[in-house]
């Protein structure tokens, strides 16, 4: 039996975490003693627009905006800024950078028009970055910035506007979403220790792979999600559209490998479930055709899947608490409470939503730290997971050697000899030959010298078996003193058994009249006439008739 431990023994345990131990207070030690102390780049705030910006008011006048970034109470649907260039730094390579939600913008430049997003109508916008170059707006004295919002708001939410180098605006907002790029490299680097995990299990054929497959899933799904939602990636440029309506497909789709988990871990057949993945499945469908017909905006059709969050929710809790559950419950303990956690919250974040109290802005936010919860809730279960079945299969692995192997002897015993005369029935092999063998007076034997004595004859002669025979073939062990090996290729066998009987007569230290009478048969066979279980008996039978003739003769 193949035993998986690593430092079994107590005292090389202790040893091994001494030597890490040493090794770590080395490192210290010398990094104290040879110290040297370098200066790391120097700090500098981003220039930032946050002053001398004024806007239009419903009787046409201006008002000033005391600072950005600010929330503006304007009943329109569109509100005009205007800013004084002439204080304002202007170099070659800096950038304007604007950031709005849920609006279109249009800026001029002393009059001209120099750049526009979504050419001012309601088309796939949410939080967008827009960068102007220095170029676009040299020279000019005054910029004025339409913007139209479409989210039904009369609370206007206006963000810094920063000038400055554009790898510094770059670094600036990378820094801001700094917690949002950690949480996705950690659901990335755990779909992709899982999905180590799914090709271990599949070359030591571990079942349950589609339980850690849809947990892969999940936090892999659910980490594009919080990316794409921050909009980050699209401070690069490229086609926004694709971004938006790509977090809306990943946002639709992540309760599946969720609701498939569930399935697979709880073992459930709960055919609600199963329809609700179905639906699941195609609810992002209708919602884009709806948006594409022009029914309804894709931004409005979150209430479906929060509907179908909250039935997940009330299934899951419904079979989890079952009765017939309560072994599960132990094994899901972490994930219990880290799927309670981020439900408890989602459900929180869908109230407030639908109550106007949470900007949506805020939703991946809140989702992204019940997210780490939940996964190492259910990575912990994961890992337990995965060893119980590793201990199930090392157990499985051991009583599959106490059901296959003879204890005594240490070769395959009649159970595992019967199981490869079934796999022989269908192959090819070029020959099949079967020699058995026979101890000879093995009663005379235990009843001279004591059943211990027959014992040790036994081994010995399992042992002699294995030395001639093991490189090429089968031994076994079918019955008290009757062994047989099995061969399937062109073996010279007389050559073999005569190293056989002067093994025997050079290595029995015991000095007991130990002796061995043997029989064998040998069939040729084709590619177009496979074994049968015909050609077994004939072959068995033979080398039987040819065992007893050279044990007569023998005695």
């Amino acid at each position: 039996m193949t035993d998986f431990k690593i430092l079994g023994n107590t005292k090389m345990r202790v040893l091994f975490i001494s030597v890490i131990i040493a090794a770590a207070v080395l490192v210290i030690t010398a990094s104290l003693r040879f110290s040297t102390c370098l200066n790391g780049i120097p700090h500098s705030d981003i220039n930032i627009i946050d002053t001398g910006w004024l806007y239009e008011d419903e009787s046409g006048g201006t008002v000033e905006i005391p600072s950005l970034p600010c929330e503006l109470e304007h009943k329109s649907d569109t509100l005009y800024l205007t800013h004084s260039l002439s204080d304002t730094q202007q170099k070659a390579g800096n950038v304007l950078a604007f950031q709005t939600r849920y609006q279109s913008i249009r800026i001029w430049a002393d009059g001209e028009l120099i750049y526009e997003a979504a050419q001012g109508r309601e088309h796939a916008l949410s939080s967008m970055w827009h960068f102007i170059p220095y170029d676009d707006y040299i020279g000019a004295s005054v910029l004025r910035v339409e913007l139209t919002q479409y989210d039904g708001s009369s609370e206007w939410k206006l963000f810094s506007v920063y000038s400055d180098n554009s790898s510094a605006v770059e670094m600036h907002i990378i820094q801001q979403h700094i917690p949002t790029i950690l949480v996705w490299m950690c659901c990335m680097l755990f779909s992709l220790l899982l999905i180590f995990v799914i090709v271990f299990m599949a070359i030591k054929k571990i079942a349950q792979i589609p339980l850690i497959v849809s947990l892969a899933a999940f936090i892999f799904i659910s980490g594009m999600w919080i990316l794409l939602d921050s909009k980050v990636t699209t401070i690069y440029g490229g086609n926004y559209a694709f971004t938006y309506f790509l977090s809306y497909l990943v946002f639709y789709l992540l309760p599946i490998p969720l609701l498939f988990y569930f399935q697979f871990i709880l073992e459930l057949k709960n055919r609600f479930l199963l329809s609700l993945i179905w639906i699941t499945a195609g609810n992002f469908i209708i919602c884009m055709l709806l948006y594409l017909l022009g029914i309804v905006h894709i931004r409005n059709t979150s209430t479906t899947v929060h509907l179908i969050i909250v039935a997940f929710l009330v299934t899951f809790i419904y079979e989890f608490f079952k009765k017939s559950a309560k072994i599960v419950r132990k094994k899901l303990i972490c994930s219990f409470c880290g799927i309670a956690a981020i439900f408890a919250a989602g459900l929180v974040s869908i109230f407030l939503y639908h109550a106007d109290l949470l900007p949506p802005a805020n939703s991946a936010l809140v989702y992204a730290w019940c997210l780490l919860i939940l996964l190492l809730c259910m990575t912990m279960d994961a890992i337990l997971t995965f060893f119980r079945i590793w201990k199930e299969r090392q157990y499985i692995e051991f009583y599959r050697q106490l059901a296959t192997f003879d204890s005594m002897t240490n070769i395959k015993n009649r159970n595992a000899y019967e199981l490869r005369l079934r796999k022989l029935v269908g192959e090819h092999p070029s020959e099949l030959c079967f020699i058995i063998f026979d101890v000879d007076n093995m009663k005379q034997i235990n009843d001279t010298y004591g059943h211990h004595a027959g014992d040790e004859v036994l081994t010995f002669i399992a042992e002699c078996i294995q030395k001639i025979f093991a490189d090429h073939v089968d031994c076994y062990r079918i019955g008290g003193d009757e062994f047989c090996v099995i061969i399937t290729d062109n073996t010279e066998i007389s050559e073999r058994l005569y190293e056989f009987d002067k093994l025997i007569k050079q290595n029995n230290k015991n000095k007991l009249p130990v002796s061995v009478s043997y029989g064998w048969s040998r069939k040729k066979f084709s590619e177009d006439s496979p074994i049968t279980s015909d050609d077994l008996y004939e072959i068995k039978n033979s080398s039987d008739k040819m065992l007893y003739m050279n044990k007569n003769t023998r005695l």
